[in-house]
């Protein structure tokens, strides 16, 4: 069992605890992810990781959303933004995973815009300008129109099967 395997087992047990309300455990299995999680070869087990951190991310948002913490929430909107458009900017990453990812980003730009809206003061607005003028910049130096065929490849030896 590699590293990726086990994080995805713990976070699975996160879900399976129905512990919700105490993301500490989720919020430090989403701040410390194994580094396969990233690429750069597209398997299974990375596309799923990659789900389940997303999820991860998004439900911690939710949380501090929820608990009127707006530091917090914005914060976990950021990490993933941040940390999939380092994905999309890596050459050597599996150009279906930068696909994946950049995809996965525009959904992410979405939350921080009507995040950004809800949100009342100067700063706020300033805030979205920056947020869409730096994607814009991102999108130009990045343009992912269309994702190739997925080729997902186990990260384990198939067993023959005869």
């Amino acid at each position: 069992m590699n590293q990726l395997d086990r994080w995805q087992q713990q976070v699975s047990h996160w879900h399976k605890a129905r512990k919700h309300d105490q993301v500490d455990a989720l919020a430090q299995l989403i701040n410390n992810p194994p580094s396969e999680l990233w690429g750069p070869e597209l398997t299974i087990e990375q596309s799923q990781g990659l789900g389940y951190w997303l999820d991860g991310c998004s439900r911690i948002y939710q949380h501090y959303q929820q608990q009127g913490n707006v530091s917090g929430a914005y914060s976990y909107l950021c990490l993933a933004q941040a940390r999939l458009e380092s994905v999309v900017c890596r050459a050597e990453v599996d150009q279906n995973i930068r696909c994946c990812c950049c995809r996965k980003l525009e959904q992410i730009m979405v939350l921080i815009v009507e995040f950004c809206k809800k949100q009342h003061g100067d700063r706020w607005k300033v805030e979205l300008q920056n947020q869409i003028e730096t994607h814009i910049k991102f999108l130009t130096h990045y343009p992912f129109n269309e994702a190739p065929i997925p080729a997902l490849k186990p990260s384990r030896p198939l067993k023959n099967s005869v």
